[in-house]
């Protein structure tokens, strides 16, 4: 066991009152593990190679030239068809992307701008249409963010359109997490919010704020289903963080409506977008 865990282990023990503050059965468990580092140690190792191997399974080897999601290099990227379970009233923020793909040639590039603060953003890319999935990328980072270029053989194979490609990126900074859009392509000037939700929804509210102040707003009042995307041209705006608003009153089958209130901050700069 490393000895300066085990020392702030203890230390933490009896700095919050020792062995006392723990229940009985809990006290013979933390007692044993402290007392008997090398059961820490085998315990610590046996989560941690459980977690690599549901990682793993998650994202298994495979054939690259079928179109199964699976680990797939070079570059390193889990990436493929995917099925997954999706809830009846679930309301997603799915992408925050600017997008100009006119057509897929034998590369795709994917680029994520830097921020102050900001390292080893997080990001997916999906196609819900074809269950299409693109997760862990190895990024590349150079002077202005991060880049990702990867072959468009499932993309083609699975005749992925372009405009169905959604992506979502965000930097955790301390306790709050920052979105990041996303760059496919080539640049559009404008940004492309996408929600889902698989029941009929109205968005009573949608707007962009900055320091608290509306500096957009375009609500939605004609119900409906799926994907639902809203632009923003914010090449006239300053840089700097945002924060996006959103009231929608969602209509789950055989089930109440139900009000949803949510809001994302994002990194806005306007070079993004020219």
């Amino acid at each position: 066991m490393n000895d300066k865990i085990f020392l702030g282990f203890t230390h933490t023990l009896l700095k919050t009152g020792g062995w006392d503050c723990f229940p009985p059965v809990a006290m013979t468990i933390v007692k044993s593990l402290v007392c008997k580092p090398w059961l820490f140690t085998s315990l610590l190792l046996l989560t941690l190679s459980n977690l690599a191997a549901q990682a793993q399974a998650s994202c298994p080897a495979g054939n690259p030239r079928s179109t199964e999601y699976i680990r797939r290099n070079p570059p390193n990227r889990c990436e493929g068809i995917q099925r997954e379970p999706i809830s009846g009233n679930t309301l997603r923020l799915i992408s925050i992307a600017i997008r100009n793909i006119p057509s897929y040639g034998e590369t795709l590039l994917m680029q994520i701008p830097q921020i102050n603060g900001g390292n080893n953003p997080q990001v997916k890319l999906q196609s819900l249409e074809k269950y299409y999935q693109l997760d862990n990328p190895s990024l590349s980072p150079n002077g202005s963010g991060y880049s990702f270029s990867w072959d468009t053989y499932v993309l083609k194979k699975e005749n992925i359109l372009p405009d169905t490609l959604r992506a979502l990126a965000y930097f955790n900074l301390g306790s709050e997490s920052v979105h990041i859009p996303v760059i496919l392509g080539n640049t559009s000037g404008k940004y492309e919010f996408v929600f889902f939700t698989p029941s009929r929804a109205k968005f009573s509210t949608f707007e962009i704020l900055r320091d608290g102040k509306r500096v957009y707003s375009s609500p939605l009042n004609n119900a409906r289903s799926g994907e639902i995307v809203f632009n923003w041209d914010g090449r006239n705006a300053s840089a700097g963080r945002y924060e996006l608003h959103i009231i929608a009153n969602i209509e789950p089958i055989r089930q109440p409506p139900q009000r949803i209130e949510r809001r994302f901050v994002f990194e806005h700069n306007p070079n993004w977008l020219k």
